[in-house]
């Protein structure tokens, strides 16, 4: 049985050691470090489109362009559906940043209003496609919008459409930037983040990007805004997130006109598909086969579909869904 001297010695032991963890701590905010150097690529780490959009006017970087956009009070883009799932109706959500959010096209030309037209046109009025992309988003955005928002609208299907972003390369990661600027949002479920000598550490042990790693105009250089053990990570919760409310997740790899810079993290996808037991639909292959023979994307702005393309990548998830029969089959 330990004797009084033994307690003392570790009631000093332990004081001493906090004493020492508190100096470095004061000394650490003090000096304020860690700092960024350079500045980030966003100036928020979460964001939303705003809510209660009627129509409005965006300027396209086509050529004398522009598109309508419409949203719900969530910030939600087009087509608008109360949060609230009615009863007897089956609901897709697309997940995915402005590719998915129909950037450059008008509200009823999105790949997500696609969808839903073409459940309507098959006799399945009772299907609604909820499109949660966002402008700019990555799986990092993605899991915070879920969290607060997307899981309300109780989905059935959930499209995890999260590559486009996710393999951009910035100065920063979005994890470190989050860091780095304490954002409330993340802090409360991340709160050793708020220590210094935690994010010294971190730091020292490459968990957190310190040091911006600024792109070169061919975009070689930088981090990716999520990197691949991040991506993964994300994508695991984001599976477990959608199963725990009782929908299915399917990994969606968006399809651009080219691979490209993509590459790594679709095959990232695919792996957590296998290892989640998780459906996966890349149809990255088909649509450059397509691109081949006609103009899918717009001339100037190549990392967004035009309408045509919108609507073939609607025609693409359709067949894949009513292939697996994920909302059921059809009458």
């Amino acid at each position: 049985m330990a004797g009084p001297s033994v307690f003392r010695k570790l009631t000093f032991t332990l004081v001493t050691s906090l004493v020492i963890f508190g100096s470095v701590e004061a000394g650490l905010r003090a000096a304020g470090w860690p700092q960024p150097t350079g500045r980030f690529a966003h100036r928020e780490v979460y964001w939303v489109s705003d809510p209660g959009l009627s129509e409005k006017v965006f300027p396209h970087n086509e050529e004398g362009r522009s598109f309508k956009v419409s949203t719900d009070a969530n910030g939600l883009r087009a087509p608008l559906h109360a949060q609230d799932k009615p009863a007897g109706t089956s609901r897709i959500l697309t997940l995915g940043c402005s590719t998915t959010f129909g950037w450059g096209v008008d509200d009823a030309e999105s790949y997500p209003a696609r969808l839903e037209a073409l459940y309507r046109e098959a006799g399945r009025s009772n299907v609604e496609v909820i499109n949660g992309g966002q402008p700019g988003y990555t799986s990092f955005q993605g899991l915070w919008l879920w969290s607060e928002t997307l899981r309300h609208y109780s989905p059935d299907v959930v499209l995890i459409g999260y590559v486009v972003q996710d393999a951009r390369r910035a100065a920063y990661t979005d994890r470190s930037q989050a860091a780095l600027q304490q954002d409330a949002r993340f802090l409360k479920d991340n709160v050793l983040y708020q220590m210094r000598t935690y994010l010294g550490l971190r730091a020292l042990l490459g968990g957190i990007q310190i040091k911006a790693k600024e792109r070169t105009e061919g975009g070689e250089e930088g981090e990716f805004r999520v990197p691949p053990e991040d991506y993964a990570h994300n994508l695991r919760a984001l599976v477990s997130a959608v199963r725990e409310i009782g929908a299915t997740p399917v990994l969606f790899g968006y399809p651009l006109e080219r691979e490209g810079y993509t590459g790594l993290h679709r095959r990232i996808l695919a792996a957590a598909g296998t290892e989640l037991g998780a459906a996966v639909f890349d149809p990255q292959a088909e649509m450059e086969r397509e691109s081949n023979a006609r103009t899918l994307y717009f001339p100037r702005d190549r990392g967004h579909a035009n309408a045509e393309g919108n609507d073939l990548i609607a025609r693409q998830v359709f067949a894949f869904l009513e292939k697996e029969a994920l909302l059921g089959a059809s009458p």
